[in-house]
């Protein structure tokens, strides 16, 4: 019997004919921009499927997310240009600020993270990216360690 996923597609991951579908439905440049019957033709699908293809649950759920981003994307726009002094008293509301400055690090780090601006951060102090190995001394102080620690551990709760 064939496979009828053969491409592993799920509610997560596109196969790769949903991708281009996608991509030819979301891309300026595409000459099928904005039409999904018209991108799901130039893909292969079937015309019965191109028809049809703004309800399957693949394409409603990618349409929902682009939804919601942009929605978001909107409401940032307008907290970001809010006027962050009060207006009676003209004084600084820092409220107001601490939202402006979490939604510019978030727009950072997600929208941002193609030219460089990120959250994750990883560091290699020692090894720089090369396999480390411990002697037996070392396994020998780090189980040391271990042991010590379960132990303090354990007698700070039974002293609670």
């Amino acid at each position: 019997m064939k496979d009828p996923n053969p491409n592993g597609a799920n509610q997560y991951q596109l196969d790769p004919r949903q991708k281009l579908c996608w991509d030819n439905y979301i891309n300026p440049k595409s000459e099928t921009f904005g039409n999904a019957t018209q991108s799901a033709l130039k893909t292969g699908y079937t015309q019965a499927y191109a028809d049809q293809i703004t309800t399957t649950d693949w394409f409603v759920g990618r349409l929902w997310v682009l939804n919601s981003v942009n929605e978001s994307e909107k409401v940032f726009k307008e907290i970001l240009e809010t006027n962050h002094k009060d207006l009676e008293t003209g004084k600084v509301d820092s409220g107001v600020l601490r939202i402006k400055a979490d939604i510019a690090k978030f727009l950072a780090s997600t929208k941002g993270k193609d030219e460089g601006y990120s959250t994750r951060t990883e560091t290699d102090l020692t090894s720089k990216g090369e396999k480390v190995s411990l002697n037996t001394d070392d396994l020998e102080a780090i189980k040391s360690f271990n042991e010590w620690h379960k132990k303090q551990t354990s007698q700070k709760k039974s002293d609670k």
